[in-house]
């Protein structure tokens, strides 16, 4: 008897036909959500930045009262809220950070105006979550002349 001897294709004979478009498209979506993920991120930075909470967190981290109330270290406690508002030349902005220590969770409130050279600080102040108690930063930079 003859018998036919077929040779049995490979896995990707079989199915390059729908695997090549179908990887393709995938690789197209993974490189886009990446790029707008990137995008996103970039921006969320560049706001926090401007809004001054990165440096208004710095100095809270070293002000005496408010490592009195959250102990060492003062870390941020999850994302906040940021905003910054530019109208001819003079910019607003807020931020509102969590943060903790050991002892305890606050929340950072900053609110300011003016120029990049000239930055005055409206409200700076850690109110405490526990006691409701308001520590006043403000003042603090003001005797400081660090504004």
């Amino acid at each position: 008897m003859n018998e036919l001897v077929t040779e049995e294709r490979s896995w990707w004979s079989r199915n390059w036909k729908w695997v090549v478009p179908v990887g393709g498209c995938f690789t197209f979506i993974i490189i886009g959500v990446l790029a707008l993920g990137g995008a996103i991120f970039g921006f969320v930075k560049s706001v926090q930045n401007d809004s001054g909470g990165n440096d208004a967190l710095e100095i809270a981290k070293s002000n005496p009262q408010v490592i009195e109330v959250l102990g060492e270290p003062i870390t941020k406690d999850g994302m906040g809220s940021y905003s910054v508002n530019y109208k001819n030349g003079h910019k607003t902005s807020e931020a509102t950070i969590p943060i903790e220590g050991p002892n305890g969770t606050a929340t950072l409130h900053v609110k300011t105006s003016g120029s990049d050279d000239a930055l005055i600080y409206e409200i700076f102040e850690v109110q405490v979550d526990n006691t409701g108690e308001l520590i006043n930063l403000n003042q603090n930079q003001l005797d400081q002349g660090d504004y």
